[in-house]
């Protein structure tokens, strides 16, 4: 099963469609490199490169990961995950929003998925709830 999480914030619908796809340097990464398809972030000497979906909505968006070199201790494959893709499905709340993260290709048969669904926990169900919550953001600064 891919790894699926979601998360519940104060923050009306455009506001966390904003920050999902606009401030990723307050809750992922402060290392975003932009294109007009998509982005690269960088954590320390790895990198991910993630191209956006044309099928798209303002609530509910996708991106594919083209090129990754993750460099992670116990995983010799550091191009897992390359092909594998971030779903995201924002609804509105009575008061706020509902993001609903699914990686979908990133299963628990993966070398890194203990790794990555911790980093998921981190960035995804802390870091950028507290940031659409009006907290900072734990990004990574390396």
């Amino acid at each position: 099963m891919d790894y699926s999480a979601t998360i519940t914030t104060t923050a009306p619908l455009d506001r966390a469609a904003h920050a999902i796809t606009h401030d990723l340097e307050q809750w992922w990464s402060t290392r975003i490199e932009r294109t007009d398809t998509g982005f690269t972030t960088r954590f320390n000497n790895s990198h991910a490169t993630f191209h956006f979906d044309p099928e798209r909505s303002d609530t509910a968006f996708s991106w594919t990961c083209t090129d990754a070199h993750m460099i992670m201790d116990g995983v010799d494959d550091r191009a897992e995950w390359v092909g594998t893709t971030l779903l995201w499905q924002i609804t509105g709340t009575d008061t706020g929003s509902q993001i609903q993260l699914t990686h979908r290709g990133l299963v628990p048969t993966l070398p890194c998925f203990d790794i990555c669904m911790r980093g998921w926990q981190h960035f995804f169900e802390t870091s950028l709830r507290d940031h659409l919550n009006g907290a900072q953001g734990a990004p990574n600064t390396t």
